[in-house]
């Protein structure tokens, strides 16, 4: 699974709405303090909500102990009257959606009636998108999630609302006309064209029939209580694609428009009889469909950010007494000590702690890689003993200690990442997130600091070689780091523009403006730099 793009509206210093588009090797560029890192601060702030319900956080767990200040100072110019918006844009890759119940098709073979049949979502979805809205309510003095909303196949599914006290929370808009919310009959209906309508059925444009009522809507009607009214003529329309469901379906929520965690969708929806019969397959089916349209995008979502790991500019550089946590959490990464911790987890107990420390090793002893002249030696004392003697007072502890040393080649003498340069300590954290094997999403503030141009351009290359199953996102002031990529397309070694995506972010009376920098076949960019941004260079010169 991976994110393609992250869209924000009244987020920081995000006022008017902006798409930030995320390949597999996304770059960052901006002036300082333009709100480059508050692209990435987005994402935390999602899971929170997610997660947790925190719509006004102080902290926010992906960003370590980073000072927040909650929703006033999350909100656009601190307007307690704006909402912010924050979307983001998924392709499922290798991810499977999971399939409908299959109580439904065990019924449905033993039932003679003709119960509602809809695609099933598993194999049928590549992309899907959500939207939170979250509000300031005056009447409860906290923010909460105004609404929610889902896109599947870059079509719209629809919205879940909740009132400012949180007590009424609705499917608001359903799009009826969604693929996946159409049978088998439908479907094919509105796929044909008036040409094969004239062909096949001898009907003229004028005399096709229109899709006036479908199944789903039908069903909806009998499986709804009768105290929810329609609302007359909303059914008939449509627009783009788009025809809304005339009622609101009741749905339980949580923080505001975010559905209650559970196995199904928890709504009003209701049937008739206890035994199996047509209306209850047909309430199996509507739930599975709801479920699948609105919780499992959240579930998704979720299960997306747990993989997410954030990296800041300022990294703890351990001493030779450092006390590795034995389970680092996401937010320990924030200061890069989650890569420490694991880096001092013994190899010889697990194969994933093996293949960390020789992947490090080898991108920072490479002559083709970093070629910094160290490695990596991950040590206790014990293992150092000559005849292995195993100590049981309280000496056991500490020969059993796990240090991390750093070797230089062709010497013995270990030494701590406090008695090296600042560089390599600091590149440390980079080169175990892009080396992990279980995250999907790393952003990393300014990855260039304390390093030399020529690590900085083989960041590049870490990037790019790890990118075919996860992606970075890289705020960055580095000229050398994206002369590298570009390098890498030029010389056409398998390495695409569409890999690649080069932001730059400025500030106008509207908010930041992001405008993504096009990159062509030949590894250059198709306009000058905004603003004279890496102009410097040249007045330096020339």
């Amino acid at each position: 699974m991976r994110i393609t793009k992250i869209s924000l509206t009244n987020f920081r210093s995000f006022k008017d709405r902006q798409e930030i588009d995320i390949a597999p090797v996304t770059l960052l560029f901006g002036p300082n303090s333009v709100g480059k890192s508050s692209v990435l601060m987005a994402l935390a702030y999602v899971q929170q909500i997610l997660e947790k319900g925190h719509c006004d956080p102080q902290k926010l767990d992906a960003l370590g102990d980073k000072s927040i200040g909650g929703f006033r100072s999350l909100v656009n110019g601190g307007d307690l009257n704006r909402p912010i918006g924050i979307r983001l844009d998924l392709e499922l890759g290798n991810t499977i959606y999971p399939s409908f119940d299959e109580d439904f098709e065990y019924l449905a073979q033993r039932f003679n009636g003709e119960p509602l049949q809809l695609t099933d979502f598993a194999g049928s979805v590549e992309h899907f998108a959500l939207e939170i809205t979250v509000a300031w309510s005056h009447m409860l003095e906290q923010a909460y999630v105004q609404s929610y909303q889902v896109w599947i196949n870059q079509q719209f599914m629809g919205r879940i609302s909740s009132s400012d006290d949180g007590k009424q929370t609705l499917i608001s808009q359903l799009n009826l006309l969604h693929p996946l919310a159409l049978t088998e009959t439908e479907h094919a209906q509105l796929q044909l064209t008036p040409e094969d309508w004239l062909e096949e059925f001898n009907t003229a444009a004028e005399d096709i029939p229109e899709l006036s009522n479908t199944r789903l809507e039908s069903v909806l009607d009998e499986l709804i209580p009768g105290r929810f009214t329609k609302t007359p003529g909303l059914s008939s329309l449509s627009y783009e694609g788009v025809r809304p469901y005339g009622r609101d379906i009741g749905v339980k929520c949580q923080w505001g428009a975010i559905p209650e965690q559970a196995s199904v969708l928890q709504t009003n929806l209701r049937y008739s009889e206890l035994e199996p019969s047509q209306d209850h397959l047909n309430y199996l089916m509507v739930t599975n469909f709801l479920t699948f349209a609105f919780l499992e995008p959240i579930n998704l979502a979720r299960r997306f950010l747990k993989s997410y790991v954030a990296i800041g500019p300022v990294r703890v550089i351990p001493d030779f007494d450092y006390v590795p946590n034995p389970n680092p959490e996401q937010r320990n990464w924030a200061d890069g000590r989650a890569a420490w911790d694991l880096l001092h987890r013994n190899p010889k107990t697990n194969d994933a702690n093996q293949r960390l420390v020789r992947e490090c090793n080898r991108w920072l002893s490479d002559e083709d890689k970093l070629n910094t002249g160290y490695e990596l030696k991950n040590w206790s004392l014990f293992e150092s003993l000559n005849n292995g003697e195993c100590y049981e007072d309280d000496s056991h502890y500490l020969v059993r200690k796990r240090h991390l040393l750093f070797v230089e080649k062709g010497k013995q003498y270990p030494l701590a990442a406090s008695q090296l340069g600042t560089g390599i300590s600091q590149v440390i954290p980079v080169l175990a997130a892009a080396l992990h094997e279980h995250l999907q999403l790393i952003s990393v503030e300014q990855p260039e600091l304390h390093l030399h141009p020529r690590f900085q351009v083989e960041l590049g290359d870490l990037f790019l070689s790890c990118s075919k199953d996860r992606s970075f996102l890289i705020e960055t002031h580095s000229e050398h780091l994206v002369l590298r990529l570009l390098r890498r397309i030029r010389e056409k070694n398998g390495i695409t523009p569409d890999q690649i995506a080069v932001v730059y972010l400025s500030a106008d009376e509207n908010g930041v403006v992001s405008e993504r920098q096009i990159v062509t076949e030949d590894g250059d960019f198709e306009h000058n730099w905004p603003g004279g941004f890496f102009d410097e260079r040249d007045e330096e010169l020339f």
